[in-house]
This record gives structure tokens, sequence and C-alpha cells, in this order.
């Protein structure tokens, strides 16, 4: 069973991920001020929220682990540089076509 989203993993993930509230929030759906709120401790997410955010976090790489004799926690499903490349990649843009190489 997946480990219930705490701000603190929230904060974590994003570091580890190297990437900032905005692009969480944009990625889940979600209002910046929501998210840093949530963070700060100062309003829950619902449910469908977290849901986004978790998704969100497992777009970037981010897995959460769940509770064992250890304690919960996160990890990377991909290294910093192949996270980057991913991120580069999705970021190109345009219409996939045939190149004219000569």
């Amino acid at each position: 069973m997946p480990i219930a989203l705490m701000p603190k993993f929230s904060i974590a993930a994003r570091a580890l991920a190297e990437i900032d509230q905005t692009q969480l929030a944009d990625q889940a759906g979600l209002p910046v001020a929501a998210l840093a709120d949530y963070e700060a401790g100062k309003h829950p997410l619902d449910e469908a929220a977290l849901a986004r955010v978790i998704a969100a976090l497992d777009h970037f790489g981010v897995e959460l682990l769940p509770e064992s004799e250890a304690g919960a926690g996160l990890r990377l499903k991909f290294n910093r540089q192949e996270t980057r490349q991913i991120l580069g990649w999705e970021g190109e843009g345009g219409a996939a076509a045939d190149d004219e190489v000569p």
C-alpha cells in the first residue's frame, strides 16, 4: 500500500526531482497557492488533489515507498540525468515527422 503524501514528503520529493512548486502544481492541475499552503501545513488537500500530486510526482520520476520497518520514504525511479533528459524531450514540442537528411 502506498504511503499517504504528507507535506514534508511533497517538499522532499520536489527536491529529489529538482522541480519547484510551480512545476509540480502545473503537472497536478492545482493552483500554486494550494500546493504552497499544503506544504506549509496551512490547508489540507482533498483525496483527488493528493492523487493528482502523487501522479505528478510519478511523472517527474519520484516513487513513494510504503511503510516498512525502516519507515516510509521516497526514491527516484530514474537517475538525475535520465530525469533531465526525459523532461527535455517532453519540452521539445513539434509534430513528429521524417527528417530529410542528405
